[in-house]
């Protein structure tokens, strides 16, 4: 570990150009993606906005005081069959992490519609959401055991878990996870963990800025390529830089500059598995073209109807746009499902999944109308 880190940092901090760095991770990038970007078409559905953590750069997360609620199943069904006649291959659910625990309102409600937990009802709405519809389901429910993990994977190919950042500094009094209850890093590592046990394709990633010191970014890189390794699960790793928020208390927080971006970014391309792609979110970066020759080979996922609901200020980029500005790298931009190729696989994905994946892609794994 201690030689990866040394190598990491004497990348990021070194002295070799940036535009020369970036050049080595493009190089690596196309040797395995080859001249492609690709999006996941998605529509968002922002299942609950009332979690039992108050994270300090979050404004998603409500009180019921502040209007936090659940969605009903119309209002979900609604927001999926939009989705659906909008072609998005994508059903994202994001919630906070078992608001039961915390707020009587949570369970009240949660009973009134029938169920126990969040993750029951998650459950029975990703069913009707993968039977009903040309759509994937994709959760992000937090940490999870291994019979929950077991049960989303009956209708969903893919889940998400950021780990966000290695540093235990953030638990600090005035940081992003003060008295936050499933921001260990512990708890996240073993959720991936459970992941690789139940054979379930997950998406993590880092949110680049909770942590502002070199020996902090170092190790959290470090870390990252060194779990990308050792869990073969993990499909994709999002690098997403944080953005302040009014209202929260991390809005006067500096955010990364796109330089810092740049080379984080490429180091983490080089140091990496080939095969593991990684994203960043288009609609966050001040200049997402400055980008596209970075190393990355995906923009996550983009949505023709809604809006990123936990990012709310930060509007999508037009798809024609994209389209014409990767164009201009020499590179073209694709559709893909929310399960990469290389884990369109029984052993990976459910026999119902596996059948309903296999009717939609193409012979290279992505979906038939891809370069649409």
């Amino acid at each position: 570990m201690r030689e990866l880190a040394i190598n990491i940092h004497d990348s990021i901090f070194g002295s070799l150009p940036t535009t020369e760095l970036l050049n080595k991770a493009f190089e690596k990038k196309k040797e395995y993606f080859g001249h492609s970007i690709t999006y996941s078409p998605k529509v968002f559905i922002p299942l609950t906005t009332m979690c039992r953590d108050n994270c300090g750069y979050c404004t998603f997360v409500k009180s019921p005081k502040q209007g936090g609620t659940y969605l009903n199943e119309d209002e979900v069904i609604s927001i999926a069959s939009a989705g659906d006649e909008a072609g998005c291959y994508e059903a994202l659910f994001t919630l906070g992490d078992k608001p039961e625990l915390k707020w009587d309102f949570a369970r009240e409600q949660l009973n009134q519609y029938g169920f126990s937990t969040t993750h029951q009802y998650l459950v029975n709405l990703m069913q009707k959401v993968n039977e009903n519809y040309n759509l994937f389901p994709h959760a992000n429910p937090g940490i999870m055991s291994k019979q929950e993990i077991k049960e989303l994977k009956k209708y969903s190919p893919s889940g998400g878990l950021m780990i966000e950042t290695f540093s235990s500094k953030v638990h600090e009094k005035g940081r992003a996870h003060y008295k936050t209850n499933t921001k260990f890093v512990n708890q996240r590592i073993k959720t991936l963990e459970n992941a690789l046990d139940e054979m379930y394709p997950v998406t993590t990633g880092l949110l680049l800025g909770l942590t502002d010191t070199e020996e902090e970014i170092v190790e959290d890189i470090t870390k990252l390529i060194l779990l990308i390794k050792e869990n073969k699960a993990i499909q994709e790793v999002i690098l997403q830089n944080f953005r302040a928020k009014k209202n929260t208390i991390m809005k006067n927080n500096s955010e990364i500059t796109n330089d810092l971006f740049l080379r984080i970014i490429a180091t983490t391309r080089i140091y990496s598995p080939s095969h593991v792609s990684i994203q960043v979110p288009p609609n966050l970066s001040p200049d997402i073209n400055l980008f596209f020759k970075s190393g990355i080979n995906d923009l996550g996922g983009i949505s023709p109807i809604t809006i990123d609901w936990v990012n709310p200020d930060h509007l999508w980029p037009n798809i024609n746009d994209l389209k014409n500005n990767i164009s201009s790298t020499g590179q073209k931009l694709k559709k893909r499902l929310p399960v990469y190729p290389e884990f369109i696989e029984k052993e990976w994905l459910n026999e119902d999944i596996f059948e309903k994946v296999n009717n939609i892609i193409d012979t290279d794994g992505y979906p038939q109308d891809a370069n649409v």
